[in-house]
């Protein structure tokens, strides 16, 4: 527990860290600097403020940036907004123009969604030693504490995240049950922001598992062993033996080698308790497996999260030189080389993107969709790819509401039809789509294609991140749409037969009503 606290620390640390690595790069550029000489007006500022915009859009890293002057007044701001409040100097940026520090940050909790200020200085480009202003970024407070919010490891958990004076930015509330019972302390310092995160843990959640094993062992074998008295005292050598190796099981069970089986068991009630154990011991060794699963897709997530990062900044600088040099050059052939060049960059963003995606999804706003609109939504997208290919869709999918968030299904659905688009022949291509409402309820949507399929060695990796059958795929796109459905309640598999085809099929939650019933946005 201590290392997950941890580890939430090191990524909020790792996310405020990349902000101010933007920071850096806004206030180096020379727009940025030379506005703080002549105050802009009119057209003057409008391009300020356009390619300020520029910068925070293509780094989606702020929710505002605002010039400010050593006097606390505004130079420029995007977005615009009419509060009145353009000339009122702001006592922060006088502190920090007169501190000796380069960069500072604020949260405001004044707010109905709280922000965290950013500042840094921005020196006279002719004096390095000279500061002539302020750049001031707002980020929402609630992508810095995405983490510790997350942390769900039971009811009853209390989180706290407090500043270095003692503000408390976050405060999960109390419950009842929380107060009740020993209760243990998880700290962590985040020493970029001079944040502490704790975390109070009631000891019933942490020692809950080791309990319910220990209890279910102990009876286990206070049972086999009442029985093995009992036999032993009317049966023979022989009879003996199937209780023996049931202790032998236990033995191995208790050792951690939750790999081995009891078998070979005769007699009705003994072979009822080896089966027992066997289930217990599967069970175990399954929740063994995903809870390793887990840790490792976290540490690959934040990796891939860095990696990232710093691909996206130089990609940023790259952008906005091509859009500068595809404006001013009169050259017919270097604006088209510069058009390529933010063309290529689009398509490195988006790899970038899928990582960024793939380690911080966003959260899902699930409401009432029509399942048919989404399909279509996603096949009008894919409509050149499709034509490309020359493949048949058929469409069977009936009009369905589902709970779902529309733009991450849409998501599932295009990385799935692309995916059976790369494996099927060109001009030979059938991809059908269909759907189906099960006994209990449940709706299951199936895609199939005619491609050439997966070796059955392969097909348990499928879902893995970056595993690839495609020399230009990413190996992402099936790993992205697991994530996506799994935040939205929906499971997914997949059966292929080499040389046949692929099928994979999504089984949403208890389907209660026809589209045509009720409104679906």
């Amino acid at each position: 527990m201590t290392k997950l606290v941890q580890r939430i620390a090191e990524q909020t640390d790792a996310l405020g860290q990349n902000h101010f690595k933007y920071l850096d790069i806004l206030v180096k550029f020379p727009y940025v600097q030379l506005s703080f000489h002549q105050f802009p007006s009119g057209g003057q500022l409008s391009t300020i403020q356009e390619k300020l915009e520029l910068f925070r859009v293509n780094t989606e890293s702020f929710d505002r940036i605002t010039l400010l002057a050593n006097d606390g007044h505004v130079v420029a701001a995007t977005p615009s907004k009419n509060d009145g409040g353009r000339n009122k100097p702001e006592m922060a940026v006088n502190f920090l123009v007169m501190g000796k520090n380069a960069y500072s940050h604020k949260v405001d909790l004044t707010r109905e969604n709280p922000k965290i200020r950013l500042y840094k200085r921005v020196y006279d480009y002719r004096d390095p030693e000279r500061p002539v202003g302020v750049v001031a970024t707002e980020v929402a407070l609630e992508k810095f504490l995405i983490f510790t919010q997350q942390l769900d490891i039971g009811e009853g958990i209390r989180k706290t995240v407090a500043t270095g004076d003692g503000t408390v930015v976050y405060h999960e509330p109390r419950t009842i049950k929380e107060m009740r019972g020993a209760k243990k302390e998880f700290t962590a310092h985040l020493a970029l922001l001079d944040w502490d995160i704790r975390v109070l843990v009631p000891e019933r959640i942490l020692l809950k598992d080791v309990n319910r094993l220990s209890g279910r062992l102990l009876a286990f074998a206070a049972f086999v062993a009442f029985v093995a008295m009992a036999v032993s005292l009317a049966a023979s050598r022989i009879a003996i033996k199937p209780l023996v190796r049931i202790i032998d099981g236990i033995k191995e069970f208790a050792s951690g080698n939750l790999s081995y089986r009891i078998s070979s068991i005769t007699g009705i009630e003994t072979r009822r308790v080896a089966v027992a154990f066997n289930t217990m011991a599967e069970e175990l060794q399954k929740r063994q497996g995903e809870l390793i699963q887990a840790d490792k897709l976290a540490s690959l997530g934040l990796l891939s999260a860095g990696f990232a990062h710093e691909v996206r900044n130089p990609l940023a600088g790259i952008k906005t030189s091509a859009q500068v040099l595809a404006k001013r050059s009169s050259s017919a052939e270097t604006k088209d080389l510069a058009i390529g060049i933010s063309k290529e960059v689009d398509r490195l963003n988006k790899l970038v993107g899928d990582l960024l995606h793939f380690s911080r999804p966003k959260p899902s706003h699930k409401k009432p969709c029509d399942l048919v609109d989404i399909i279509n939504r996603a096949l009008t997208i894919l409509d050149s790819e499709i034509r490309k290919k020359n493949a048949k869709i058929i469409n069977k999918v009936a009009r369905h509401c589902v709970n779902v968030a529309p733009e991450q299904l849409v998501q599932v659905m295009i990385n799935l039809v692309l995916n059976a688009l790369a494996a099927v022949e060109p001009d030979k291509g059938v991809i059908r789509m269909d759907s189906r409402v099960s006994p209990d309820n449940k709706l299951t949507v199936t895609l199939s294609d005619n491609g050439h399929g997966i070796p059955e060695e392969k097909i348990t990796h499928l879902f893995d991140p970056f595993f690839s059958l495609s020399k230009e795929g990413t190996g992402l796109g099936l790993s992205i749409v697991k994530l996506l459905l799994g935040n939205n309640g929906v499971r997914i598999d997949a059966e292929s037969v080499e040389g046949e085809g692929t099928t994979f099929r999504m089984v949403f939650k208890k389907h209660s009503y026809h589209s045509k019933e009720v409104h679906c946005g």
